[in-house]
């Protein structure tokens, strides 16, 4: 990826800090389990949206309220959702916490309810946990209401305003999780990304272990296919200092229906990364 795929520049020995989005946070929490990564396969089903009533594509949060013990917050963040092919991510800076808030797993519907299962989150692989939300189309897109959201022995309900950005598709749409990466340059190691492709966008994230110092990162943009089959990512929001607004021209190649590869150059070396459909 780029310095689009999280590729962090190191100056000195000073990492490039986490870039303050100026916005209110609140965590969207997902829980993350210790242990080796690994992900749970299932099938894609072709052409099919996520959400009964609610095309595959990319949303924009527009604003989240907070009810706790009978009162109510609210709180505006930028930050980004994809939900396609009955998959889902979304990123953001929590400055409540300062840290990066991502995650990503499959999206089921049952029963008018939608279940998100999280397989990822950016601290490691994630077992054992779903959100039932109840989804509402609206005029500008979807509102996603959530109760019991637990935050240690805290409990709330939220209901997140959403606003539509696209529903456009692409060859590349998918969930795709980092098997390897190769540069000629850096030495960093513990390198994991996980990077979503639809609604003429993209989202993904990031964690690598640079000179001992471990590193997290989040990006999302839009993602436009060129007339030569190149991929144009234009950085949105990240927490990679000075890449919103950035465009960055990817090669990128399916090297079969589950397979990725995506080349680069970044500080005139050439990076690549190889990717297995999630």
């Amino acid at each position: 990826m780029s310095v689009s795929q999280w590729d962090t520049k190191i100056e000195g020995d000073s990492f490039m800090t986490l870039k303050n989005a100026g916005l209110v946070g609140l965590m969207t929490a997902l829980v993350a389990c210790n242990g080796e990564n690994q992900t749970v396969q299932k099938s894609t089903d072709d052409a099919v949206d996520s959400t009964p009533g609610l095309a595959d594509g990319a949303y924009a949060l527009i604003s989240v309220d907070v009810t706790e013990n009978g009162e109510v917050s609210s709180y505006l963040r930028d930050q980004m959702k994809i939900i396609t092919q009955n998959r889902f991510m979304f990123a953001f800076y929590n400055e409540l916490t300062a840290k990066v808030d991502a995650g990503a797993g499959y999206t089921e519907w049952v029963d008018g309810v939608l279940v998100e299962t999280p397989i990822a989150s950016q601290d490691g692989p994630i077992e054992n946990l779903s959100f039932d939300l109840t989804i509402t189309a609206t005029e500008a897109g979807f509102t996603q209401s959530l109760k019991g959201m637990k935050y240690g022995e805290r409990s709330v309900n939220m209901v997140e305003q959403w606003k539509t950005l696209s529903t456009e598709t692409t060859i590349f749409d998918g969930l795709w999780k980092l098997e390897k990466r190769s540069s000629d340059k850096d030495d960093w190691t513990g390198f994991l990304e996980m990077k979503l492709i639809g609604g003429g966008h993209y989202i993904f994230f990031q964690s690598l272990v640079v000179e001992s110092r471990p590193v997290k990162h989040f990006a999302f943009g839009s993602f436009d296919v060129t007339d030569s089959g190149e991929a144009l990512e234009t950085g949105i929001t990240s927490s990679i200092e000075g890449y919103g607004g950035s465009e960055y021209l990817l090669n990128m190649q399916l090297t079969d229906d589950n397979h990725l590869t995506q080349t680069f150059e970044l500080d005139g070396a050439i990076v690549t990364h190889t990717y297995v459909r999630i």
